[in-house]
């Protein structure tokens, strides 16, 4: 049986896809997701005030209804914006509003994927907007303000720990062969509320900054999957992991 972790709005549709490729698979939340209405209207009225914006950066699925809620209330931006989507269901949530906008994802749905993107190393990107969750991303301001681009940050969500994890089925620790941890947050906080039996497992994420982390923590055996969709977790496990 495998562990993976997602906010409470993602956790039973990840669980599904999982059993339903054939792997025995628990899904638990230790956090759920709250959006921020007041940043959402901050971020609708820099767009109003600031049109020469030549990227706004979404980072995840959360950040999406505060983006198109902005969007639709700004008629034209001056300069040719792009968004950049970081992940797949972030891209086809954009996708399916019909902006007038070109929408890109980055080779590798994680920060350093961006970083390197073309659209944030061309001479005329100066302005950046970053649409994001509390707490997360903050590699993107810090590299893309050293390159001397003007960064502004909307943190429109945020995650609320749940008192007690909430999972999709009876588990038991000795049941579990892997775990899959889909942010660096939700690792720490798993462990915190089970035993460190959980550290001498093998554990699958989805970046090597995660990844990075987890090991400073103890846990030996890492693995990085550089997409974070449930298709592409249940391919790696199929190709790497028993289960």
């Amino acid at each position: 049986m495998l562990l993976i972790t997602r906010p409470l709005p993602k956790l039973q549709a990840s669980a599904d896809a999982f059993e339903q490729a054939g792997i025995n698979a628990v899904g638990v939340a230790t956090s759920d997701i709250q959006s921020i209405p007041s940043k959402a209207n901050e971020l609708q009225q820099f767009l109003l005030s600031s049109p020469s914006v030549n990227s706004i950066i979404v980072t995840s699925i959360y950040a999406v209804p505060a983006t198109l809620d902005a969007l639709n209330h700004v008629s034209l931006l001056s300069a040719p914006t792009t968004l950049i989507a970081v992940g797949d269901a972030t891209a086809n949530a954009l996708l399916s509003a019909n902006l007038p906008f070109k929408i890109v994802t980055p080779s590798l749905h994680t920060s350093e994927g961006i970083l390197v993107m073309q659209q944030l190393n061309e001479a005329n990107c100066t302005q950046v907007v970053i649409i994001k969750g509390e707490g997360g991303r903050d590699t993107l301001a810090h590299v893309l303000g050293g390159r001397g681009i003007s960064v502004t940050e909307f943190c429109v969500y945020k995650r609320e720990p749940l008192t007690n994890p909430i999972y999709t089925k009876v588990w038991k620790i000795g049941d579990v062969s892997g775990i899959i941890a889909t942010s660096e947050n939700m690792a720490k906080q798993l462990i915190s509320s089970h035993s460190m039996q959980l550290l001498a497992l093998p554990w699958l994420t989805v970046s090597e900054r995660v990844a990075t982390s987890l090991r400073n923590l103890g846990i030996a055996r890492v693995s990085v999957c550089n997409r974070a969709t449930d298709q592409a977790l249940i391919a790696w496990v199929k190709e790497n992991w028993e289960y």
